[in-house]
């Protein structure tokens, strides 16, 4: 079983060796088996691997869905023009991941098989409360 983590490392490695050029958006889709309580921790733990990946100050999130309906998306904004959708959808099973990163020179695809071990959700304090408070609202939004 391969960790999401290690996941992260490669894709990570792989922008940073500018194959790519600047990645301008990411779409990251995961079916986890988390209980409702760490979903929205979950989504905001990867909304700071994309923002790491991005390489941008995060500028605004807005949040659709319901962790008790099993799915949640975020679209994030950020300072320099990227954007991002993170989705997240439970299942029973192990956890699957499905990442696409536009750059301006180029794609990466990864399709996931459900054969990912999930780290502890150990998100950005300040991500966590957006995510957080974005999902109460309903609306868009922004970083303080």
């Amino acid at each position: 079983m391969t960790s999401l983590a290690d996941l992260h490392r490669t894709v990570q490695a792989t922008l940073a060796g500018k194959r790519l050029g600047t990645a301008v958006f990411v779409r990251y889709l995961l079916h986890s088996p988390d209980k409702a309580e760490t979903a929205p921790l979950r989504l905001a733990w990867l909304a700071g691997v994309v923002r790491d990946w991005l390489g941008q100050p995060l500028e605004q999130i807005y949040a659709h869905g319901r962790v008790k309906d099993g799915h949640l998306d975020l679209t994030l904004e950020f300072r320099q023009g990227a954007t991002a959708i993170i989705h997240w959808s439970a299942v029973t099973r192990a956890a699957a991941a499905d990442v696409m990163i536009l750059g301006n020179h180029g794609a990466l695809y990864h399709e996931g098989d459900g054969t990912y071990s999930l780290p502890p959700a150990k998100p950005d304090a300040v991500i966590a409360k957006l995510v957080e408070r974005a999902l109460r609202s309903g609306r868009p939004e922004g970083v303080d």
